[in-house]
């Protein structure tokens, strides 16, 4: 049998989650790493000061994400992104690619110095159905 949770302990684990990023928390991209090791940021974008709205069902929905104007950069391709607090603390960590992935990206994966970096939606859930 397949563990199976109710809408409410599936908003309440997204929730509590989403809440630990905190007031002005940051969409990082990069190179490598893992959540105990994150690699080089090569692009941060500010999350709103309230990050994700309540759950739905157990999935939140990004509050308005500020684009990175001016991308630190680099010549390898991004591998993951992280969630973190406004001090760089990570609470998720995630796999980036083209597509079938945590976060996709749609213009390649390789972020050169000085680009835009943009987020146009982002969702969380903290588990299944």
């Amino acid at each position: 049998m397949a563990v199976t949770h109710t809408t409410a302990a599936r908003n309440a684990a997204t929730d509590a989650v989403t809440a630990l990023i905190g007031a002005s928390g940051n969409l990082t991209f990069r190179l490598t790493g893992t959540v105990g090791a994150p690699g080089a940021v090569v692009a941060t974008l500010p999350l709103s000061v309230t990050a994700f709205a309540a759950s739905s069902t157990g999935t939140a929905t990004a509050n308005a994400i500020t684009s990175d104007t001016n991308a630190a950069g680099n010549a390898s391709p991004v591998a993951n992104a992280a969630l973190q607090t406004s001090g760089a603390t990570l609470v998720i960590h995630c796999a980036v690619a083209a597509s079938a992935s945590d976060i996709n990206m749609t213009n390649g994966l390789t972020i050169t110095a000085g680009d835009t970096v943009t987020c146009t939606s982002l969702t969380y859930t903290a588990l299944s159905a």
